[in-house]
């Protein structure tokens, strides 16, 4: 094939490697070898996964822990579709990633040919963009594709690579990547509205979301909602932007014993959204019959009910600085009574019960961790209460699907971390649900070898669905996942398995899981029969 350097999957190669790729995760096929080679070359390690959803989830994660784009690699027809999941998950989630197919040669554009899909149709709901690259614009394809998933809101962009295309002699040298500048956002909308809204409330309550986890305005926001004595409230992406050890903290919304927050919140006369996405829950889903003051990257999208007092968009901390100097009055809340619910709320999340319990599981994987080791969750009934019951004093230590909530997302999620953030602990915890879905990737955990804990809790359902059955008064049907006979493995395709019943074992298990070299699970055979109760009970 002669030197791979001199053709377009050489510029691919050296074009990411300018601008900070060094993992690209995928599976090898016949169609993207070249690629596969020439990444190597240049000295991107190309990480096989046992499912392309798999390299999605761990370019979603990359982009999101290190804000260089993640890429992922797939063949074409079945490699696209499987990859799409993953996608779909940094779009919605706002990761900036690249999703790079392989394509039949140009001429078989027109033919019905076997594996051959229209990929951009096909990512074109999923992406900022989908793009189809010739050896003429392979270069500045690429630059021009980092800079659209960075830009603000960043997001993945798919890049469609023919066969032909990349082994194609390249027309130029690769040359330097050149991004350009960032525009400076000046705050937009009427900062002074949203000073009177301010200045009329007596008991205005904040909430924080994903933009501002994002951007890294947690100081700010905290400097002004303490000037002001505002409480406030996150979304599950939103978590550890101010740190919930926080005396302003009351807890998070739309999960677990949401309908004890929403009853606390019921008294609050102004709303103040700080970098809030609707993607994860939207403001009418549990806001008080109380005006809005929206302060974000983009427009408020709030159903016709919600009475929005002020809609500003720009620079968060542009922003606050404007309401800062326009003062205002100190909240009337009693930091007494917020203290006395969040106890309330500490011991309702821990119901008393027989058996071993998830919230055990969660309080001693919490005491383990440090506070800045990384946490990866899949979605299930477990990721309710991981949102209202793992305190993050630290942004960016909380990995979740939760925009695009796919089961799946976060055994992939805790092994991209090892790679962006090393040195860093890292844990997961997953149902048996989303374990079965991805038990085949314990085979690329233990390939890459780093420490890892894996916590897989085992109570033989699909509890978060069974609960919903039962709460609808239907019967529980199709959510029994194994028979309880079934034992624990004690290994799964290289990583050591330990089967715990007990908060002693688990500790136990945990202990032995420090001293590891590689990844450990730790299956903790659980009672799910309280998730019902701590999800949905009332008030």
């Amino acid at each position: 094939m002669g030197n791979l350097r001199e053709t377009s999957a050489g510029v691919l190669a050296e074009r990411l490697w300018a601008h900070g790729v060094r993992y690209v995760f995928g599976i090898p096929s016949g169609q993207i070898l070249p690629i596969v080679e020439a990444i190597e070359r240049r000295g991107i390690r190309f990480v096989l996964v046992s499912h392309e959803m798999t390299a999605g989830f761990m370019a979603d994660v990359m982009g999101r822990l290190t804000g260089v784009p993640g890429v992922a690699l797939a063949t074409l027809g079945p490699g696209a579709t499987n990859l799409a999941t993953g996608v779909g998950n940094a779009f919605l989630d706002r990761s900036p990633c690249l999703a790079l197919t392989g394509q039949v040669p140009r001429d078989q554009f027109a033919r019905r040919v076997q594996m051959r899909i229209d990929h951009g149709r096909l990512f074109a709901p999923l992406t900022k963009a989908s793009l189809q690259l010739s050896p003429e614009t392979m270069g500045d394809g690429i630059d021009r594709a980092v800079a659209l998933a960075t830009a603000e809101p960043p997001g993945p962009v798919h890049l469609d690579l023919p066969e032909d295309v990349i082994t194609a002699s390249a027309p130029g040298r690769a040359g330097r990547a050149a991004l350009p500048a960032p525009r400076p956002r000046r705050p937009g909308g009427r900062i002074q509205a949203a000073a009177r809204a301010l200045a009329r409330a007596r008991r205005p309550v904040a909430v924080l979301g994903l933009t501002a986890a994002r951007l890294g305005a947690g100081g700010r926001i905290q400097r002004f909602l303490e000037a002001r004595r505002i409480p406030f409230v996150t979304t599950m992406l939103g978590k550890g932007v101010v740190p919930e050890d926080h005396p302003l903290h009351i807890g998070v919304v739309g999960r677990a014993r949401h309908r004890w927050v929403e009853a606390f919140l019921a008294d609050a006369d102004l709303v103040v959204g700080i970098g809030y996405d609707p993607v994860e829950i939207g403001y009418e889903e549990w806001m008080p019959p109380a005006p809005l003051v929206h302060l974000g990257g983009e427009p408020a999208d709030v159903a016709p009910r919600v009475a929005l007092a002020a809609d500003i968009q720009g620079d968060i901390a542009g922003i606050l600085s404007g309401l800062a100097r326009a003062g205002g009055p100190r909240a009337e809340w009693d930091l007494q009574e917020i203290r006395a619910f969040r106890a309330r709320l500490f011991a309702g999340l821990r119901p008393r019960a027989d058996g071993f319990q998830p919230h055990q599981v969660l309080d001693l994987l919490r005491d383990h961790l440090p506070a800045d080791g990384i946490l990866a969750c899949d979605v299930g009934a477990h990721t309710h209460l991981i949102a209202s019951q793992w305190e993050v004093t630290r942004p960016g230590t909380l990995l979740v699907s939760n925009g695009w909530s796919s089961m799946g997302y976060g055994i992939p999620a805790a092994m991209a971390a090892t790679l962006a953030a090393p040195g860093r602990e890292v844990a997961c915890v997953v149902g048996d649900g989303g374990f079965l879905m991805q038990a085949g990737e314990m085979a690329t955990a233990a390939r890459l070898g780093r420490r890892l804990l894996f916590v897989i809790l085992r109570d033989a359902s699909l509890s978060l669905i069974e609960a919903k059955q039962r709460r609808k008064g239907y019967r529980p049907a199709g959510v029994r996942l194994f028979p309880e006979t079934a034992a624990p493995a004690p290994d799964y395709f290289g990583v050591p398995c330990l089967a715990v019943r007990s908060p002693r074992e688990f500790s136990r298990g945990l202990a032995a899981a420090r001293r590891a070299k590689g990844p450990v699970a730790l299956e903790a055979v659980v009672d799910g029969s309280h998730y019902g109760e701590i999800l949905y009970g009332a008030p």
